[in-house]
């Protein structure tokens, strides 16, 4: 049953804690069953997706991609910006991530947007480009 009094930026920073400690079952459990979750930049997966199920059938098999890959986070910066919706928030936030011996940049710019205690839309801006860079693709 999740937790209805918790909104966009804690459940912001549990997403981003999961993300770093690599529990992926975690995150999972924040989305909500109708979530949907745009990727308007993306090459490497739809760029719009509708459930929980679909978008975890579509990242799963990416998680595990990344993880065979050895790649760690080992910087992060953020810049939240809350509204006064506090269902909703705009999140510019960069890891630096290490693969292959060298440190890469990525940033992402989410348009966060929570209800009843779960994730229920996002919309995530990224550079493919920096990304298959950090990962060595």
């Amino acid at each position: 049953m999740p937790d209805a009094t918790l909104r966009a930026r804690a459940l912001f920073n549990r997403q981003l804690d999961c993300l770093r400690r690599d529990d992926r079952a975690a995150q999972a459990e924040l989305y909500a069953d109708d979530l949907v979750y745009d990727f308007p930049f993306a090459v490497d997966r739809p760029r719009h997706i509708e459930g929980k199920e679909a978008f975890l059938a579509v990242m799963r098999p990416m998680w595990e991609q990344v993880r065979g890959r050895a790649v760690n986070i080992v910087g992060y910066r953020e810049e939240i910006t809350e509204t006064a919706d506090p269902d909703f928030l705009v999140a510019e936030f960069t890891f630096d991530i290490e693969a292959g011996g060298r440190t890469v940049e990525v940033t992402y710019l989410q348009f966060f947007r929570t209800r009843g205690g779960r994730i229920a839309a996002v919309r995530e801006y990224f550079s493919p480009v920096a990304r298959s860079e950090a990962l060595s693709e």
